[in-house]
């Protein structure tokens, strides 16, 4: 099971984050993270590649750090974006994707139980 972080929104409704390392956004980075609307994380990530490319020895140690990094911290500022548009962290759920945390942390504010029986972590 992994941790997400579960995200509400007064007229959006709810998101989960995954907490920890993000596969889509080391293979993917640029375009994960235009995708999760991380704009300015997408915009420099894409120009960094290109200028990246230009230096042919520079450019596979470059792209790796970058992949790295975005694995590392991508959803962490996924997270930051979330709570900067005016979604409020309500909680942190254990769960095997992002849907089943939100049924889980829904399921647990409705006063039913889950299954199977995860529940808020904190």
């Amino acid at each position: 099971m992994k941790q997400y972080t579960v995200f509400q929104h007064p007229t959006s409704g709810y998101e989960a984050v995954k907490n920890g390392w993000s596969w889509p956004a080391f293979f993917f980075t640029w375009i994960w993270a235009f995708v999760k609307r991380l704009w300015l994380v997408g915009v420099i990530v894409f120009l960094f590649g290109i200028l990246a490319s230009s230096i042919p020895e520079a450019w596979l140690v470059g792209e790796l750090i970058i992949s790295i990094v975005m694995g590392v911290k991508g959803n962490e500022l996924r997270c930051k974006r979330l709570s900067d548009s005016g979604y409020e962290q309500v909680a942190t759920v254990e769960a095997r994707t992002p849907d089943h945390a939100l049924s889980v942390h829904l399921a647990s504010q409705s006063g039913e139980n889950p299954i199977p029986p995860e529940g808020i972590v904190r």
